[in-house]
C-alpha cells in the first residue's frame, strides 16, 4: 500500500513540475522583453516571441543554431561571448551589458543585456539566460528630449537675461556719454572710450538674445532676393571701412518663399556679417548667390577669408560658440542663422571651408505654397 502512495505522489509530483515548466515557457514566451536561453556551447535553447519582433527570427529558425548568428563579425573577433561566459561563471550575473546584434535582415540593433546563470536545483548549471532591451530607439528620444529641454532653458535664461539687463545697461551707457562730453583729460576720455565700447558690446549680446527669444513673424510672402539685397546693404554700413568686395548673382526668376521676412533677413545678415569677420584682417570678396532647384531656393554665402578649422567646424553652430576675439564675438550669431533655417523654414545649412582659402555657406529652403497658389478656382 505504501508503494503505490509512494507512485501515485511521485506522478503527482511529476505532473505538478511538467504543469510548472509549461506555466514558465508561457510566462517567458509571453513577456515583454525577448529572453533567450543558451547552453554551454552557445547554442540557442529558447527564444520567445519578444525575441522574434527583434531580430525577425521565428523560434524555428534559430533554436539549435549558434548565438554567434547575432553578434557582428568584430565583436566575436574580440572575444566578447566568452567575456560573457566568464563574468557569468565568476559573479552568477552581469547587468546592463551594453553591446550591438545584428537582426535577420542584417540591420544593427543597439541592446542592453542582462545575462544570469540557469542551475538545477542540485547546482548544476544548465546554461545561461539573457535579457535583451532594445536601447536604439530609447536612446534617440531621450536625446532629443534631452536637447528640447536644454534648449527651452537657454531660451528662459535668455529672455530672463534680456529683460533685467537691457533697461540698467542704457542707462550706464548714457552716463558714460555724458561723462565723457565733459571731460578733456585725454587718458580718461580714452578710458571711457573703453568702458562705452564694452557696453556696446554687451548691448549687441542683449540685442541677439533678444532675437533668439522673440516669437515667430506671421507668414507672409517673401521676395529672396530682396531680403539678400536687405542684408547686403545692412552689413556694408556696419563695415564701410571693412576691404571686401562684395557681389550679388540674382536669379530673377525665383519663386517667391513663404515665411517670415524679418527672420529670414536676420539670418542671411548673419551669414553676410560672418563672412566680413572672415575678412576683416586682409580683406577679400563676398559673393552671394541665389537660384532655384526644382521645389528649392538655394542661397549661397561665399567668401575668401579665412576659412574654419577643421576642429570647430562641428560647434559653429553652437550657442555661445566662437572663434572670434572675445572682444568681438557673441557665439549667437550661427547659432540663431541655423535655427531660423531649420525650425522656421525647414531647411538646411551645408557648409564647406578650406584654411586659408575661404567658406561657403549654402542655405536650402524648401518652397511652400503662396497664398495665390493656394487658392482653389470658383
Amino acid at each position: 500500500m505504501a508503494g503505490v502512495r509512494r507512485m501515485a505522489k511521485a506522478r503527482a509530483d511529476q505532473r505538478q513540475a511538467s504543469s510548472a515548466q509549461e506555466s514558465a515557457a508561457l510566462i517567458l514566451d509571453l513577456a515583454g522583453e525577448p529572453i533567450v536561453t543558451i547552453d554551454d556551447q552557445d547554442v540557442i535553447r529558447s527564444w520567445n516571441r519578444a525575441a522574434e519582433r527583434l531580430f525577425g527570427y521565428s523560434a524555428d529558425e534559430i533554436v539549435g543554431r549558434s548565438l554567434a548568428l547575432l553578434v557582428p563579425r568584430e565583436r566575436v573577433a574580440a572575444g566578447e561571448l566568452e567575456m560573457l561566459r566568464r563574468e557569468v561563471r565568476q559573479h552568477g550575473i552581469m547587468y546592463s551589458f551594453e553591446t550591438e546584434r545584428l537582426r535577420k535582415d542584417g540591420r544593427p540593433v543597439r541592446v542592453n543585456v542582462t545575462r544570469s546563470e540557469l542551475v538545477d536545483g542540485t547546482g548544476r548549471s544548465l546554461g545561461y539566460c539573457s535579457v535583451i532591451r532594445d536601447v536604439s530607439l530609447p536612446r534617440a528620444v531621450v536625446h532629443q528630449l534631452y536637447e528640447s529641454e536644454k534648449l527651452a532653458a537657454l531660451r528662459a535664461m535668455a529672455a530672463g537675461f534680456a529683460r533685467e539687463v537691457a533697461n540698467p545697461l542704457a542707462g550706464v551707457l548714457g552716463l558714460l556719454q555724458l561723462i565723457e562730453r565733459r571731460t578733456r583729460e585725454p587718458e580718461t576720455r580714452s578710458r571711457l572710450t573703453e568702458a562705452r565700447n564694452e557696453l556696446l558690446r554687451a548691448g549687441q549680446i542683449i540685442r541677439e538674445l533678444s532675437d533668439f527669444t522673440r516669437a515667430d513673424g506671421a507668414l507672409g510672402v517673401i521676395d529672396v532676393n530682396e531680403v539678400l539685397r536687405a542684408a547686403l546693404t545692412f552689413a556694408k554700413y556696419a563695415n564701410e571701412a571693412a576691404p571686401v568686395t562684395v557681389r550679388l548673382d540674382a536669379d530673377l526668376q525665383i519663386r517667391p518663399l513663404v515665411g517670415a521676412r524679418n527672420h529670414l533677413l536676420q539670418a542671411c545678415l548673419h551669414l553676410v556679417m560672418n563672412a566680413y569677420d572672415a575678412m576683416h584682417e586682409q580683406g577679400g570678396s563676398l559673393t552671394v548667390h541665389s537660384r532655384q532647384d526644382g521645389d528649392e531656393i538655394i542661397l549661397a554665402f561665399e567668401d575668401s577669408g579665412r576659412g574654419i578649422a577643421p576642429a570647430v567646424l562641428s560647434r559653429i553652430f553652437e550657442p555661445f560658440f566662437t572663434t572670434k576675439p572675445e572682444s568681438s564675438g557673441t557665439g549667437l550669431g550661427l547659432f540663431v542663422c541655423h535655427r531660423i533655417v531649420t525650425k522656421e523654414f525647414s531647411g538646411r545649412i551645408e557648409v564647406a571651408t578650406e584654411p586659408g582659402v575661404g567658406s561657403r555657406f549654402t542655405v536650402r529652403l524648401p518652397l511652400r505654397p503662396t497664398a495665390r497658389t493656394e487658392q482653389r478656382p470658383g
